[in-house]
């Protein structure tokens, strides 16, 4: 009578290894592959303004790394009045045209992750919003009904001084063009 128990035993051991192998498996596979951090360093642009003025064109080119620094400062500050139901703890920012790629890294509990988040750029005047189009961790994507962003605004009025009213902006392959409506009789102030 003593070997049903024990064949049942190896089963249940059997199954335990099984789901311990499966999970283990599960948390490999999300586990960050980059190091990444959440610093950034604050964007200058008083030498493109000053630039601007001297030649009186009121147009400005940011590269892809000034807008990457601005995404990461907005995100933080997003991630201090949202709660995303994950921990933020790096992320990196690539642009390509209208179109934003950040490799994040965090933490879902003790788990870390690591994912790719794809956003999409418009622009209302001042206003610069990366909208949460989708998620892919290695190349799985993540329903939107498990894990969506609301738009990240980014304001570059934060960056530009009053004077400067932001016409346009174009998207480049690798940054972005911002074209300006300036009041020129405000030019003493910047001084």
């Amino acid at each position: 009578m003593s070997r049903p128990k024990r064949k049942g035993g190896r089963i249940l051991l059997g199954l335990l290894i099984f789901i311990l192998l499966v999970a283990g498996a599960g948390i490999w596979f999300i586990l960050p592959t980059k190091d990444l951090d959440l610093r950034y360093h604050s964007i200058d642009v008083k030498e493109k303004i000053l630039k601007m003025i001297e030649t009186r064109e009121p147009r400005m080119t940011l590269t892809q790394e000034e807008v990457a620094q601005m995404s990461k400062k907005n995100l933080i500050k997003y991630m201090s009045t949202h709660d995303l139901g994950v921990d933020i703890t790096g992320a990196d920012f690539r642009m390509n045209g209208d179109r934003m790629t950040a490799d994040v890294n965090g933490k879902w509990g003790v788990i870390p992750f690591g994912a790719e988040l794809e956003f999409r750029l418009t622009a209302s005047g001042s206003l610069l919003n990366l909208e949460h189009t989708s998620t892919h961790i290695r190349g799985v994507g993540v329903p939107l009904s498990i894990f969506k962003l609301e738009p990240i605004e980014i304001s570059m009025k934060d960056y530009l001084p009053d004077m400067i009213t932001v016409r346009k902006v174009d998207f480049l392959g690798e940054g972005m063009r911002l074209t300006f409506k300036i009041d020129w009789l405000s030019l003493p102030s910047l001084w």
